[in-house]
């Protein structure tokens, strides 16, 4: 090798470690809006290079090591950022310890082409280590590294409340200027770790009474229906958006229906993802941020410890229960929660030897047209294995969900509508995704209507899907539309409940679930009930907070036991 490519070949290492060395300073420096701040902050590079420095004695070590920590707690947080609209705090690494949560890198071209950029850099800074693998520190040099390693600590662990939040959210902004660096974000959420946000309570005695005074619901089903909820991965109806003079295609599962017996309007609690808030809701009838900073991990920490569910209210009603994932089942933890809920079963399409032979994980191999197939055999095979036992069925679906292609040729004069060229283009792609989930769903409905027990079938949007750029305006002028989807419930034969909210909140979903399939209720499903058609439908909505307020008091009341624990104490583990 000649001078000149050898001379090159150190220096190159060595401007890029020196290049990525001062953006990794500058995005640990950056939100500092005060010296404790800035100090707290500075943590992001300092922590990991104390430690090794301390640990190795290899300063070149430490400082490639901790630039490359830097940059990836960082760049998480950008995707995060970008992706759910808020930061890195610690409950994050909950999700990010699960190795099947990594597979969403796979459906994200960017974050694939960021991972790639990474690995390279990487290389090169192991390439600047290895050269410099020489250079060491006395003992004098590390003993320093450990006592300002220590003092750092000292100084973040009694600075960890300088920006309290008023009530700590894992979305929510900190600082003086609402926002915080990577380390003082991290530092500062310990909070959610010390302080367990008191659960609702107060006078539940109002809503009691005005339970009370309500009619019975009327008399149930003589035979108990199968029972089929879908949850529509980031489903909204198109036709809710604003999009002026553009001609969507039909799609059944937005139509009226000869088989309808309630629909409208869903009041949900996220938007563009965390699916696993809604399925919370749906499962347990709560609302996820009445567990305030735990809002996030609520489906895995505080569903499991629940005493009662909609699972349990369809077992103790004589049914067989299944999931049908279509991700890893130990995507989000979730296959661990539905087993603590009572499900009988999880499967996915895996599970089925006509699906597990085609290449790909399940994410790629869960087409919503399968789904409706794979469902629709398992309706038929309990129906012939055990047909004195009607089955409640859980499904979900995941192919609706972001990202949307740019590149689509856009369709239905949306290019006209008054939005951007890609919107456009990535409306048109989100568009044939709802055509294949419409396909799915009649599949279904066609096995539902053909067996011998009666049918009821509950679908719903999740959330709104997310288009990494701004969402179409909203035809409606209810607050918050970015936190509306829609519902709809069908059945083989007309059911005795006759209800149709047109808003209805997903805590309140299951209730009407249960009522429409005439389930025997419980104290607690009986509020629910109760509280759905005292305020028709709406909960968060409801016009009547002193009543709200009653309500919730009666549901965290000690009297209703909902927690294996003390409600405070579910809150907190």
């Amino acid at each position: 090798m000649s001078p000149l490519l050898s001379r090159l070949g150190a220096l190159l290492p060595a401007a890029a470690q020196a290049l990525a060395a001062v953006f990794a300073l500058w995005v640990s420096l950056q939100f500092s809006d005060d010296p404790l701040c800035a100090l707290i902050n500075a943590g992001l590079f300092l922590l990991p290079f104390l430690l090794l420095a301390a640990l190795t004695g290899r300063p070149a070590v430490a400082l490639a090591a901790t630039t490359a920590v830097v940059l990836l707690l960082w760049g998480v947080g950008e995707m995060k950022l970008r992706y759910f609209g808020n930061r890195l705090a610690l409950l994050d690494f909950y999700f990010l310890s699960e190795g099947a949560n990594w597979s969403i890198v796979q459906r994200y071209p960017l974050l694939q082409t960021m991972l790639a950029a990474y690995v390279v850099l990487l290389a090169v800074l192991a390439v600047y280590a290895w050269q410099r693998r020489g250079q060491r520190w006395g003992l004098q040099a590390r003993l320093a590294s450990t006592v300002l390693l220590g003092l750092w600590c000292a100084t973040a662990w009694t600075g960890r409340h300088h920006h309290q939040w008023e009530v700590f959210r894992d979305d929510a902004d900190c600082g003086t200027i609402k926002t915080c660096g990577v380390m003082a974000r991290l530092v500062y959420s310990w909070n959610v770790f010390e302080f367990a946000e008191p659960l609702p309570s107060g006078d539940p005695v109002p809503f009691q009474a005005a339970a009370a005074a309500m009619e019975p619901l009327p008399t149930p089903w003589e035979v108990r229906p199968d029972v089929v909820v879908w949850l529509h991965e980031s489903t909204l109806n198109p036709e809710l958006y604003r999009l002026d003079g553009a001609r969507l295609p039909p799609l059944g599962m937005f139509r009226r229906n000869a088989r309808d017996r309630a629909a409208g309007l869903l009041r949900v609690h996220t938007f563009g993802g965390k699916t696993w808030l809604s399925e919370f809701s749906l499962l347990t009838g709560l609302v996820p941020e009445d567990f305030g900073g735990r809002r996030t991990t609520v489906f895995n920490s505080v569903a499991p410890q629940m005493q009662r569910n909609l699972v349990t209210r369809f077992e103790a009603n004589g049914y067989d229960s299944l999931v049908l994932m279509p991700t890893m089942k130990k995507f989000y933890g979730a296959a661990r929660t539905y087993e603590a809920l009572g499900f009988d079963r999880v499967l996915t399409l895996r599970d089925f030897p006509e699906y597990d032979k085609i290449p790909g994980d399940e994410w790629d191999i869960a087409d919503s047209e399968r789904l409706g197939e794979a469902a629709a055999k398992l309706l038929r095979e309990h129906r012939r294995e055990h047909p004195d036992r009607p089955l409640f069925l859980y499904m979900l679906s995941i192919k609706e969900h972001a990202p949307y292609s740019r590149r689509t040729q856009p369709l239905y004069r949306l290019e006209r509508s008054g939005i951007r060229k890609s919107l456009a283009s990535k409306l048109t792609d989100y568009v044939g995704k709802l055509q294949q989930l419409d396909i799915g769903l009649r599949r279904l409905e066609k096995e539902l209507l053909a067996g011998p027990r009666p049918a009821l079938w509950a679908y719903f949007g999740d959330h709104q899907a997310y288009f990494e750029e701004a969402s179409p305006r909203y035809r409606t002028k209810l607050p918050a539309p970015e936190l509306i989807t829609q519902y709809r419930l069908r059945s083989s034969i007309a059911p005795a409940l006759r209800e149709s909210p047109p808003l209805l909140d997903i805590a309140l979903l299951p209730s009407l679930i249960a009522d429409s399939a005439g389930l025997e209720p419980d104290e607690y499903f009986q509020a629910l009930s109760a509280m759905r058609r005292l305020c028709k439908g709406r909960l968060e909505d409801c016009p009547d907070k002193a009543l709200l307020a009653s309500y919730k008091a009666h549901l965290f009341s000690p009297e209703m036991a909902l927690f294996d624990a003390l409600p405070e104490q579910a809150a907190a583990q």
